[in-house]
């Protein structure tokens, strides 16, 4: 099997090694939704893997979760498209901007159908190209759409994914709470470390 595994950035995907028969492959999308879905959509139409793992670090709104510990992304919403109208966030799909019931879209869901290749915890994920710190912003994405963690790149792997009709899974593991900028209170050594772990296990059971 050919697998791709997808890292936001060259910290995440720094010294990652499997043993396997199968063949893997490593892709840096880069940071962010553009970098990643240009990098990510060029790959798989020109190598046509046969799975996709997209893996990298997270912040978490789930007070349950521990920092280390790695999600399976079940769920991904574009969380910054949209408009604030009369106070409120409405989303594009509220907005009629795009309908909510067409591939890849899911009742305005991106959902990843090759979920049980991992033993991790399930969860709603939201991406967003402005990081969450403002305890106003955290609120209204926790009303909006109930996610357990925040990235910069999940969704996009999602849509690209489910477009080209690959396999994939998305692997997110704890670095440190959503809204929480004081990075000596984040583990990102810890999270890659288990990140790795994460990727060799579901890769073992493929």
């Amino acid at each position: 099997m050919n697998i791709l595994v997808v890292f936001p950035s060259e910290l995440e995907a720094r010294n990652f090694s499997v043993d396997t028969e199968h063949t893997v492959s490593v892709l840096v999308s880069g940071i962010g939704g553009f970098a990643t879905m240009y990098n990510v959509t060029k790959y798989c139409c020109e190598q046509r893997p046969d799975f996709v793992i997209h893996a990298g670090i997270c912040g978490t709104f789930d007070k349950t979760l521990e920092i280390g510990e790695t999600v399976n992304v079940m769920i991904d919403h574009f969380a910054d498209f949209g408009v604030f109208e009369e106070g409120k966030w409405k989303t594009g799909f509220e907005m009629k901007l795009i309908s909510s019931h067409k591939s890849p879209f899911t009742e305005g869901e991106l959902v990843a159908t090759n979920t049980d290749v991992a033993a991790f915890p399930k969860v709603i994920g939201v991406t967003s190209q402005t990081i969450s710190s403002l305890p106003e912003q955290i609120s209204m994405l926790e009303k909006k759409f109930h996610p357990a963690v925040e990235t910069m790149e999940g969704a996009y792997v999602h849509y690209v994914c489910i477009k080209e009709d690959i396999p994939f899974i998305q692997l997110r593991t704890v670095s440190n709470t959503v809204g929480e900028r004081d990075k000596s209170r984040w583990n990102i050594a810890l999270a890659v470390e288990n990140l790795h772990r994460a990727i060799a296990e579901v890769i073992e059971n493929l």
